[in-house]
């Protein structure tokens, strides 16, 4: 025990932080993963027994007959599934560093979406895009409703009706919390 320092046991977080993730692979598990499901697929599974078969055992025709096609396949297939990943983990990054505005000791702070944590008040403007749940304290319409567009969550580009959850924030004075 060194002096100085303090005995605070580490604790886990109640709730997930606020970070999307879309993409399947890192690039730790890029490799293992991407074989596994290209090998789950009955043919590529099919052709490389019988690469294997002609590797093992002495059989008239080359193994090369079977097992360049079948590393061709796997290999552009990775190249295009590793570029996908790639976009998606570019997307992930757009969205997770969208800035948004949290109040914070009644000041107005800039965060990054991905950094925003259960319990901040966020104001967002009209038309703007915020990448968490949220529930509507005040909205700038005298009958506590905003309107939302959830395209990004289910495909539905229609707006959809949300009010103010709690009676006693809808008629702030001081307008500070918007959605």
């Amino acid at each position: 025990h060194r002096s100085g320092s303090t005995n605070e046991a580490i604790i886990p977080p109640k709730f997930c932080d606020n970070r999307i993730v879309s993409s399947k692979y890192t690039v730790w598990n890029f490799l293992p993963k991407n074989l596994f499901e290209q090998f789950r697929r009955i043919a590529n599974f099919y052709f490389l027994i019988i690469f294997l078969v002609q590797v093992i055992v002495d059989t008239p025709t080359s193994p090369v007959t079977s097992g360049l096609p079948l590393f061709f396949v796997i290999t552009v297939t990775a190249i295009k599934q590793g570029y996908e990943d790639w976009l998606r983990h570019k997307a992930d990054n757009e969205v997770n560093k969208y800035p948004v505005t949290v109040l914070e000791d009644g000041r107005r702070i800039r965060k990054e979406s991905e950094k925003i944590k259960v319990g901040d008040v966020v104001e967002v403007e009209e038309d703007e895009t915020f990448p968490c749940d949220l529930i509507l304290l005040q909205s700038s319409r005298d009958d506590g409703t905003c309107f939302v567009t959830t395209a990004s969550l289910d495909g539905e580009s229609n707006h959809k009706v949300r009010w103010a959850a709690l009676p006693s924030t809808l008629f702030f004075h001081n307008r500070m919390v918007r959605l």
